[in-house]
Parts: C-alpha cells; structure tokens; sequence
C-alpha cells in the first residue's frame, strides 16, 4: 500500500490513559475519510490479527492494555502499542507506542505515526496541531512525501561508505521514515550518532529543541510559526500541498529556513533542488 504523507509525534509524556487514548483517536473518528477499520494491539494489523472498529468506545478495551513478558525468572509488564489500519480513501494506518524505560534504565519516548494517502480536502495541519497539543512533544513532524525529496545518489557500496557519508544516508532514511529526531550507529567505530534530521512542511520543536527557534527572526523572514504549549510548530509554507504542487519552491523555502537555524542542528544539510 502506498502512502505519500507522514505525521509522527515524539514524546516523553505517559500516554496510557484512555482519556488521552481518546483525544488523539476522535480527530480520526470525527473526519471520515481517517476513521480506523481495523485495530490491533502486539503487532500490525492483518486479517488475522486484530478487531475491526465500528466506533472508537470499541477502542477503549484495548487501548494501553498490559502484556506480561517473562524471562530468566522474572515479569516485566508493559502497555502493548496500539495499531490501526484503514482500507478505504484515504488509505491510511498508524500506531501509538507508550514510553518506558527499558533494561539499561535508558527512556524509550512513547510515538504517534500516521502514514496516509494525501488528500488536499484533509485538514492534516488541524490534525498535526492537535496530537502536539495533546502529547507535548520534544519533536515532531508532518511531512507529503515526493520523489523529488531525496538524498544526492551514492554508487557505493554500503561497506564503503565514510562515515560522514553513512550518517548522510541513515539520517535521509531516518527522515523519510518520519523521524525528526532520531539516534543511530554508524561508521566502523559503530559510534552514536543523535540529532535532528530535517525540516518537514510542519516541525515541531518541544522540550530541550525549543529553544533552537528564534520565533521573532523566522516570523521576520515570512515563515509561519506557533506556539504550542512550551513549543513551536515551524512551517516552511503557508500551504501543505506546496511540497507536491510546487517542490522547487519549498526545496528553496526550506534552505532559507534551515539557514535561519544554527549551523549544525541538522544531520542533512543540503537540499535536493535549491540553488
């Protein structure tokens, strides 16, 4: 299944309680064209896996429901991640994963993904400042996704790449997976690498990364910004459908925007079209 628009949300918040479950599921439920046909829970929705949804109490059962792990003589208990799926325009599917800390004592951020056929009736923008409002996010992004979007093309062989060539590669992949924050290994050190990828259409800097926006200078500059909460949602453009219609121009926004940043905040430096 295709999909050519992504929004995910990155958060250090608890995000278990059906009262929260319900806020970031009713924007689906309310828009038709989003409403889940199928849910599931420990795993993607399949034919076989999961429940189909004829409304979203339907959810509330599921939602964060405790599974039990057992290993070497001890439980862990643990909220399963929460999958739906749509069939129907616009094809869509998402999940929401739940904050931990895992055995190292290292915090795991709880996620919100939706990937979706983009439809230019869908008030996606709404639905991005809705989930940060809901889970105060240290990143997020809402991003169409275009061909045209994409890395410079390697020849190389992966075992051959440098390292400032690696980081290039996972960051792009990174990013096109959703991710505006993320942390990987590369190089032959398997060093750790962490950071912001790249600017969507919409991006989200919370937490510790609100202070990178200098919200007086970018509004200045004719860029779209809101406060939410103790964050901003940065916009390249005023309107989403200008990375499809117009990807030349948003390509060239971009890097002006991206300039209006410190240098080195993000792993991908240079853009696919801008001059």
């Amino acid at each position: 299944m295709k999909y050519d628009l992504l929004i995910k949300v990155q958060t250090h918040a608890d995000l278990t309680s059906w009262t929260v479950g319900e806020k970031i599921l009713s924007p689906l439920f309310e828009d038709g064209r989003l409403v889940p046909e199928r849910a599931a829970t420990f795993g993607e929705v399949s034919a076989s896996h999961g429940f189909d949804v004829d409304g979203i109490m339907e959810c509330r059962a599921h939602w964060a429901s405790q599974a039990v792990m057992r290993a070497n003589g001890t439980s862990d208990v643990f909220p399963e991640d929460f999958h739906w799926r749509r069939r129907k325009v616009a094809k869509s599917q998402g999940y929401v994963s739940f904050a931990e800390t895992n055995a190292r004592g290292k915090k795991i951020p709880a996620r919100v993904l939706l990937q979706s056929q983009y439809r230019k009736e869908i008030d996606w923008a709404g639905l991005f400042v809705n989930w940060c409002d809901i889970a105060t996010p240290f990143a997020a992004i809402l991003h169409p996704l275009t061909a045209q979007d994409s890395p410079r093309k390697n020849n190389k062989d992966v075992g051959n790449y440098s390292y400032d060539e690696d980081v290039y590669q996972q960051a792009w992949s990174r990013f096109l997976g959703g991710e505006f924050y993320c942390e990987f290994r590369a190089g032959e050190l398997n060093s750790l690498v962490s950071g912001l990828t790249n600017l969507g259409w919409g991006s989200f800097f919370g937490g510790d990364f609100s202070t990178e926006v200098d919200e007086a200078k970018i509004v200045a500059a004719g860029f779209p910004v809101r406060k939410i909460g103790d964050g901003y949602l940065v916009q390249v453009t005023e309107n989403i459908s200008d990375v499809l219609d117009d990807f030349a121009l948003f390509s060239k926004r971009r890097a002006e925007l991206k300039s209006l940043f410190r240098d080195g905040l993000f792993m991908i430096k240079d853009e696919p079209t801008a001059s």
